[in-house]
């Protein structure tokens, strides 16, 4: 952080350099440049948080049927996609429906 000293020589070696005549007009365009600098900065975060929301993927709650199914079959759902779920049930139902049609013998 720059302390009151340092802002007071900087003032000093300005006002040296430049000259009393020209200072008011350069210290205009810094604050112009500083102003358009922060306003690229405020545009560039507001453009990378609209890109994060956009970009991060939408889940959609598992429907209770496909919990209810799945639980019946005896397929864990924790942390699990509804696709998932889904295909584990499909893989899991020509198993379930050969068991049973072989019945006991």
């Amino acid at each position: 952080m720059v302390g009151f000293d340092e802002v007071m020589l900087i003032a000093i070696v300005a006002l040296l350099l430049f000259g009393p005549d020209k200072m008011p007009q350069y210290l205009r365009e810094l604050g112009k440049i500083y102003a358009e600098f922060r306003k690229a900065q405020r545009d560039l975060e507001r453009e990378l948080s609209v890109d994060t929301l956009v970009s991060r993927p939408v889940v959609k709650p598992v429907s209770p049927t496909v919990i209810e199914i799945a639980g019946k079959l005896g397929i864990a759902t924790d942390g699990k996609t509804e696709e998932q779920l889904l295909a584990e049930i499909e893989a899991a139902i020509p198993a379930a429906a050969s068991d049973k049609a072989v019945g006991p013998g």
